[in-house]
């Protein structure tokens, strides 16, 4: 059982691999042995308080936000080499097929595709494990990302100021 699992992750992962500006990146699940390289990423990320808060600007708070996040069922990562470039986490809302996204990508890596991997393969394996509705929240003004989700199926639900509710109803 445990190699046939293996032989499917493997495949997901070539299938996920892709070729940004002459470099390889991977999309896979986020492993354990990551979580320092993960968050030196969010240490390092820009603009600090990106979207609504997050990620969190203070290292107390930016690791307790982090190990929460790990115990959710789905955690993706981009990678370049050995270099974590994104992430992508989707949070349970307990007795709901709801669940929360939220993505993030380096801002030396935005503009690649990394966030549309990653949008892509998260509500692959969300209907996988049978979540049908996942939603975000989303500022008006990153356009290249309200693009992604609403190709994806996304809908504008309601409109706060200059925040995008959204929604995915999967079959």
């Amino acid at each position: 059982m445990a190699a046939k699992a293996a032989s499917i992750l493997y495949n997901v992962m070539k299938k996920a691999e892709n070729i940004v500006n002459g470099s390889n990146y991977v999309i896979r699940n986020l492993q354990p042995s990551d979580y320092l390289s993960l968050l030196t990423m969010y240490r390092d990320f820009q603009p600090k308080n990106y979207t609504m808060g997050l990620p969190p600007t203070a290292d107390t708070l930016r690791v307790q936000w982090l190990r929460n996040l790990l115990h959710e069922k789905l955690n993706l990562v981009a990678l370049c080499g050995n270099r974590i470039t994104g992430h992508a986490s989707l949070i349970e809302i307990p007795k709901t097929d709801l669940c929360e996204y939220i993505v993030f990508v380096h801002q030396d890596y935005r503009g690649l595709g990394i966030g549309r991997k990653l949008t892509e393969e998260t509500c692959r394996q969300a209907s996988m494990l049978g979540k049908k509705k996942i939603w975000l929240m989303v500022e008006s003004s990153n356009q290249a990302a309200v693009r992604i989700y609403l190709h994806m199926g996304f809908r504008i639900k309601k409109v706060y100021g200059e925040v995008y509710e959204m929604i995915l109803e999967q079959d």
